[in-house]
C-alpha cells in the first residue's frame, strides 16, 4: 500500500505526456493539411503553453481550402 501514491502520480504524469504528444502531434498535421509550416506552429503551441497554445491555434489557424477531386468516368 505504501506505492499508491506513486503509482496514482506515475498514471497522471503518464496520462498527461500521452495527451501532450497528442495534441502536438495534431496540431503539427493540421498546420502541414493547411499548407504552413508543421513543425513552426507546433513549437510555437509547445512554448506557448501546450493547451493554451491548442486553443489559440484553433482560433486563429487559417480556413482549409477545399481540393475538388477528379473523377474518371
Amino acid at each position: 500500500m505504501e506505492y499508491l501514491p506513486n503509482i496514482i502520480l506515475f498514471t497522471v504524469v503518464g496520462l498527461y505526456l500521452l495527451l501532450l504528444v497528442f495534441m502536438l502531434a495534431w496540431v503539427y498535421h493540421d498546420a502541414e493539411q493547411r499548407g504552413l509550416n508543421g513543425w513552426l506552429i507546433t513549437a510555437l503551441t509547445f512554448f506557448s503553453g501546450t493547451i493554451f497554445g491548442t486553443v489559440v491555434w484553433l482560433v486563429f489557424r487559417p480556413k482549409l481550402e477545399t481540393q475538388t477531386v477528379p473523377v474518371r468516368s
